[in-house]
């Protein structure tokens, strides 16, 4: 062998024992959830990997599950405490078994506007909120946005009192579920995987969630109507084991958090969008048909659901309600447009 082929050889040795030895040192993550490719949050998911990609050097990656491959969200939160899984993307709705701060976010119309809602999560106060969770083992990071969630039914609801004796699919949460019962309705908690299959063979007459859900799981083509209630701007976390994050350095804590946030903006800026333009798909299509509530009819909804915040205030730390409400206090009300 000649020398120059002999330093090629070293050259070309020495650099893969150096590509070898950043693989080998890097820290690897994995995160699940539940969403399908098509909505933003899961989407969110790969964004957050390739942000910490880059801001870690190659030096932290993470593995993404999305569809329910590492089990259902009671599961994946299991897994977060034993620190099985690293990540997990979960609406807030269902960390409630874990802390009852989050349940205010179950409170019927909370939020004035999308606007003071995006204020709102985005806001130290917002953290503090669910810092809670890591008492549990949860660690939370930082806040995504499902959207406005509305009523699909087969029948036309313009209001409440259309709702009487409806069986509709809410999540199980205690509080969703007495929103539909003080309207006359009758709520059926049910896993997200079993929704469509019920309503195509009528086990349930509708369900609620926000346009993207309704059109990744085709609940639009087994629905008649669509009716923009908007009774809740449906929060989600990125959460993380404690365990895990425990064993991170400062600075790989602060990589990540950079990461998380950026993501956050990111699927923020993304999904009010996308669920505004399946809207307006939906409207211009035959089927289902878009019933737009107006100013007047918004509110009684807002009325015929009064009743829940004060039958369930053991549940609610009230405490963060009113801050809640002292936060948007200038804000101006506006009707969901997504």
């Amino acid at each position: 062998m000649t020398t120059m082929k002999r330093l090629g050889f070293c050259v070309l040795l020495a650099a893969l024992v150096l590509s070898f030895s950043a693989a080998s040192y890097a820290k690897e993550f994995v995160m699940g959830h539940t969403g399908q490719p098509l909505v933003t949050f899961a989407q969110a998911g790969e964004k957050f990997a390739e942000l910490l990609d880059k801001h870690s050097g190659g030096k932290m990656k993470v593995q993404v599950m999305g569809a329910a491959a590492l089990g259902n969200n009671r599961e994946g939160i299991e897994q977060i405490q034993q620190g099985v899984t690293d990540f997990w993307l979960i609406s807030t709705g269902l960390l409630a078994p874990f802390t009852k701060a989050v349940t205010v976010y179950d409170v019927p119309y909370l939020f004035k506007s999308e606007k003071a809602a995006l204020d709102f999560v985005n806001s130290d106060l917002a953290m503090e909120v669910v810092k809670p969770l890591e008492e549990k083992g949860i660690k939370p990071l930082g806040y995504f946005i499902m959207g406005w969630r509305h009523t699909h039914s087969n029948i036309a609801v313009r209001k409440p009192e259309d709702l009487k004796g409806v069986k509709i699919r809410t999540e199980p949460a205690p509080i969703r579920m007495a929103i539909f019962k003080a309207m006359g309705a009758n709520p059926i908690p049910m896993d997200f995987g079993e929704v469509f299959t019920s309503l195509q063979q009528g086990v349930i007459d509708a369900g609620e969630n926000t346009f993207e859900n309704i059109k990744s799981q085709g609940f639009h083509t087994v629905q008649k109507y669509i009716t923009t209630d908007g009774h809740i701007l449906d929060p989600m976390l990125i959460v993380m084991s404690k365990k895990s994050w425990d064993k991170l350095s400062d600075e790989e804590k602060a990589v990540l958090q950079k990461a998380v946030d950026e993501t956050c903006t990111w699927e923020q800026d993304n999904v009010l969008a996308n669920n505004k333009k399946i809207m307006e798909e939906f409207k211009a299509a035959p089927s289902p048909e878009v019933i737009e509530l107006t100013a007047e009819q918004r509110q009684g909804f807002r009325e015929a659901s009064r009743s829940v915040l004060k039958d369930h205030e053991k549940d609610i730390d009230m405490a963060i309600y009113e801050k809640i409400m002292k936060f948007q206090e200038a804000y101006p009300e506006e009707a969901p447009n997504s």
